[in-house]
């Protein structure tokens, strides 16, 4: 009888012990996330700052007469939106998309970019030829 309690103290022991290992290697776990996500807020925290201040920028810079076109407004806002888009994609992955979905989206970002550049490159060209 004393060897089976004598072997059940050595097989829990390691049991505890393996049980000690995979506890810290969670909590240490449990940090690093918890700090890659804080660095992770910082980033679109910044971004959004960006985002502010170059619309805030872009209507200083109009009122302060600037810009010499529409399109140069234009560009400008096309440039911030684009920035927008980044951190709501952003924003978006970390929450709510798989890696499957993630590659069809971007699939589809790339056509609807393809499709908005040629109607740009269409608009320009027949602006040209109107002498717009």
């Amino acid at each position: 009888m004393e060897k089976i309690f004598f072997w059940w103290s050595i097989i829990s022991t390691v049991v505890n012990v393996v049980l000690l290992y995979v506890s810290i290697w969670q909590i240490l776990e449990n940090r690093s996330q918890k700090e890659r996500s804080k660095s992770q807020v910082k980033i679109w925290m910044q971004d959004a700052q960006g985002i502010k201040f170059a619309l805030g920028r872009t209507v200083r810079d109009n009122l302060d007469k600037r810009y010499s076109t529409t399109d140069d407004v234009c560009n400008t806002v096309w440039a911030i939106e684009s920035m927008a888009q980044a951190l709501y994609q952003s924003l978006y992955e970390e929450r709510c998309v798989d890696e499957k979905e993630y590659k069809v989206m971007q699939k589809e970002f790339a056509e609807i970019a393809k499709k908005n550049t040629i109607i740009q490159q269409a608009t320009s060209s027949i602006e040209k030829t109107k002498g717009i």
